[in-house]
């Protein structure tokens, strides 16, 4: 009984949500609970499922609020720009460099990046931001004789696509693979995840359009609260 009236709750909110604004504050448990003569398991098992649907987010000691994802869109014909990509969707991105240090690269990336394994690379771990709420973490791994000391530009520059073009290069994502899985605790734990729970895994590939070149390898964790993955394929 409390789960049927729970989902009848929560299909009458998530109907007025989807015509409210993001950030707008709903009513609290009790002024729901009145609202619908339902007890306050019911009210809460139905916020737990808008929560889980994303359309609602609920911040401890503040209250629940409407939710929005914006429309991460991947593909050939648009630049490899965390910037640029959440811009167009209507949000506003920022970057934090968290650490940058030489490493031997792994033999995956090595292969992707056309290196012999154990070669030193510059290793870079960035935290990404969707209007100052933290969405993502990255870690890219760039050759040293594509650009030395990358970390300087970011410090000025956020955009690694921009730190890149300043040096000549033209980035395009050469390749990309997609996917649902559970981050590393330490992962999770910087994406304010409060356990373990399916998140957005990107890895790709860019390389220089003019030449081929390998320029960065990455990989990226994204909360799907906050970003839906839009693959565009064209001819």
């Amino acid at each position: 009984m409390v789960a049927k009236l729970s989902r009848e709750v929560a299909a009458v909110l998530a109907a007025e949500i989807r015509e409210l604004p993001a950030g707008h504050r709903l009513d609290g448990e009790h002024a729901i609970m009145k609202r619908f003569g339902v007890s306050r398991s019911t009210v809460r098992a139905a916020l737990k499922e808008l929560h889980d649907q994303y359309l609602v987010r609920r911040v401890q000691g503040s209250g629940t609020f409407v939710n929005r994802r914006i429309d991460y869109v991947i593909s050939r014909s648009r630049r490899p720009s965390l910037h640029e990509t959440i811009a167009s969707a209507g949000a506003k991105a920022y970057t934090h460099l968290v650490g940058a240090e030489l490493r031997a690269v792994p033999e995956p990336v090595a292969d992707r990046l056309g290196l012999a394994p154990g070669t030193e690379a510059q290793r870079l771990i960035r935290m990404s931001y969707i209007d100052d709420e933290v969405s993502g973490y990255s870690e890219e791994w760039i050759s040293l004789e594509v650009c030395d000391h990358i970390e300087v530009g970011l410090r000025v520059i956020e955009s690694l696509d921009q730190v890149l073009r300043g040096r000549g290069y033209d980035p395009v994502r050469a390749w990309c693979r997609i996917g649902l899985d559970t981050p590393p605790a330490a992962v999770g734990e910087r994406l304010g995840q409060d356990g373990p729970r399916p998140t957005w895994i990107v890895e790709s590939l860019t390389r220089n359009r003019n030449d081929a070149r390998q320029l960065m390898c990455s990989t990226t964790w994204t909360r799907p609260d906050l970003v839906r993955m839009v693959l565009e394929l064209e001819e």
